[in-house]
């Protein structure tokens, strides 16, 4: 892919993430209306206004602008002028006597120029120059994308943690709920002298233990919302609520392929190689200075209106230069470079040995997190089965409360299992996709898809007015 369809390519993809934002963050009507927000939007929220994203992408821009800069030494430069001078000169006018009469009089000097100048040889200083700005700017757009990536994942595992903590909002009331009845049926009881005081001021405390228990689980359900809006960038006046990702199958390759695949995709191997090669050129470069250099340039200058004797003049200049002493400057400097260089070697050997890591580490993950899931949803199974038939069984007068108590806990503490574990596998299919190098691509694949929505008026805006501006290209 050449420099040009890259940056066209972001530049379609940038303004489709902010239109998208800019169209899709505002509520219908008024502020208070909420607007329900999937993952993949989210995540593209989140590109669209994370400083760090932002700061990436100028990174990459601002070495762009560095090669186009450098290139331009290999083509020709022209330039226009034009000289005004005006001054006094002084002459003998006459001489009288022993005396001389000086005259002043004023002189006009008018010139307009005109001038090429070519750069031939440089002892291949400015081609090595050229080759390592490119290979600064692709290291920049391949640490754009690993910017990208990097809070792609972490929305991506913010929004799952949301998740997670409403649902155990949602077993903790259920928790409730079966503590409330079974304090009910200790009342009955008590009432009907089959059942003692105790069990009544037992069923008391799981009913008060259940209540505190809520309330832990509902603040965390916000300080976790809290997380995701930081991520998403969003404004705390924007009322917005998530749903849970669709259902879809995930399957990961083998090991081995996956190891394979985030070598291949990681954008983090791309962006180290290519500052490997920069660290090389530049060694290269360091190795010229120490022999001689020569300099081959050519010009030519016109001078359609000149006071000159002549209109027209042109130049090859040779220039052969090489230092006999600068003080060690120029060999430190070679020094200096190969350092470098095998400080690159090293990066990029520790950027692959944590690839691996993460890869086996993701894939381990996501294997016991599968195991679990199914363990636990056995768990479950037989722990409901068990507290139904033991909160039947106190009513009947053939179990105590303890029993029914712990029968409780233990359908609680299964289904707590169960949360965790099947929002572990899903947070380990995102930390999958991004270890093998798929997650942008994956969240990216509809972000080109035009989207057009009429607003109405009375809307809470998320973005600030400039990004809104630069979203519809005003």
């Amino acid at each position: 892919m050449t420099t040009q369809s890259k940056l066209s390519e972001v530049e379609q993809m940038r303004r489709a993430v902010l239109s998208f934002a800019a169209i899709t963050i505002v509520a219908s009507l008024a502020a208070s209306q909420q607007r329900t927000l999937t993952l993949e939007e989210c995540v593209r929220i989140a590109w669209g206004e994370q400083p760090q994203v932002a700061i990436a992408e100028k990174s990459w821009r601002l070495a762009e602008e560095r090669l186009k800069s450098i290139r331009a030494n290999l083509f020709p430069q022209i330039s226009a002028g034009y000289q005004f001078r005006r001054y006094l000169s002084t002459r003998i006018g006459f001489q009288i006597g022993v005396g001389q009469v000086q005259v002043q009089e004023p002189v006009e000097f008018k010139e307009t120029s005109l001038s090429v100048s070519q750069l031939i040889f440089d002892s291949f200083q400015t081609p090595l120059q050229i080759r390592q700005a490119k290979s600064q700017a692709n290291a920049s757009f391949h640490a754009y994308e690993r910017n990208r990536a990097d809070i792609a994942l972490q929305v991506a595992q913010q929004y799952l943690e949301v998740l997670r903590a409403r649902a155990l909002v949602r077993l903790q009331e259920r928790v409730l709920e079966r503590a409330r009845r079974l304090l009910e049926a200790a009342e009955a009881g008590y009432k009907a002298g089959t059942a003692a005081k105790l069990d009544v001021l037992r069923a008391q405390v799981q009913v008060r233990n259940a209540e505190v228990d809520l309330l832990a689980a509902k603040n965390q359900e916000r300080i976790a919302m809290l997380a995701l809006r930081n991520l998403m960038g969003v404004s705390d006046d924007f009322a917005f609520d998530i749903t849970e990702p669709a259902e879809e199958p995930y399957e990961p390759p083998s090991l081995t392929e996956c190891l394979a695949q985030a070598l291949r995709q990681r954008p983090e191997v791309k962006e180290v190689e290519y500052q490997r090669e920069s660290a090389n050129i530049a060694k290269q470069l360091a190795r010229i200075n120490t022999l001689p250099i020569v300099n081959i340039s050519g010009s030519y200058n016109r001078y359609p209106s000149t006071t000159r004797t002549t209109d027209k003049e042109w130049a090859l200049n040779l220039i052969v230069s090489y230092p006999i002493f600068d003080g060690g400057r120029v060999k430190a400097e070679l020094e200096q470079a190969k350092l470098q260089v095998e400080q690159a070697d090293l990066n990029l050997k520790r950027t692959l040995d944590n690839i691996r890591l993460q890869v086996q580490q993701a894939y381990s993950n996501w294997q016991n997190a599968k195991e679990r899931l199914s363990a636990a949803q056995e768990a479950v199974k037989e722990a409901s089965e068990t507290a139904r038939l033991t909160e039947e069984a106190y009513k009947a007068g053939a179990v105590s409360l303890i029993d029914v108590i712990n029968a409780q806990v233990a359908l609680a503490q299964a289904e707590t299992q169960e949360i965790q574990a099947r929002y572990d596998l899903l947070r380990a299919v995102y930390a999958m996709r991004h270890a093998i190098g798929e997650i942008n691509r994956y969240f990216a694949q509809t972000t080109n898809s035009k989207v057009r929505r009429k607003i109405s008026g009375g809307a809470s805006l998320l973005l600030s007015r400039k990004r809104q501006r630069m979203a519809i290209g005003e």
